[in-house]
């Protein structure tokens, strides 16, 4: 994952909430992988199955990465609060792109929390809920 100078603990958070999405982005598990501490790693989708997932849900992120022709992504309204080394993130992204021959656009309220670990912040859980359609 590359570094960022994080001139606050709200950046650095922002930078490793940042990272995971350009990982989807550049189609790189690898880097996704690198954001989130592996060992309890949950995640609520705004894609199915709507149920909460561990490391499966990594499995089939990477499934259709292998499919995903082109994403893009504008994030707005962030909220990071620090809680000594846990932090929680909340914004709302706009997404879209098209995944084998299926186009999508989607807004999403997304709640991210991490952990400090060795100085880095690691996801924990992530929590992506869909705007209704037409809202």
């Amino acid at each position: 994952m590359r570094k960022f100078a994080a001139s606050t603990p709200e950046d650095a958070v922002k930078s490793t909430v940042i990272a995971r999405v350009e990982g989807i982005r550049n189609r790189d598990i690898n880097t996704i992988k690198r954001t989130i501490e592996e060992e309890n790693y949950t995640k609520f989708d705004d894609w199915p199955p709507f149920k909460r997932q561990g490391l499966d849900a990594l499995k089939r992120e990477a499934e259709a990465l292998r499919v995903l022709k082109e994403y893009n992504y504008e994030v707005s309204e962030w909220k990071i609060d620090i809680f000594n080394d846990a932090a929680v993130a909340s914004f709302i992204i706009n997404y879209n792109g098209q995944i084998r021959n299926r186009k999508f656009y989607i807004r999403s309220r997304v709640s991210v929390f991490l952990i400090k670990r060795n100085d880095e912040w690691k996801i924990v859980h992530e929590h992506w809920s869909r705007f209704p359609e037409n809202f």
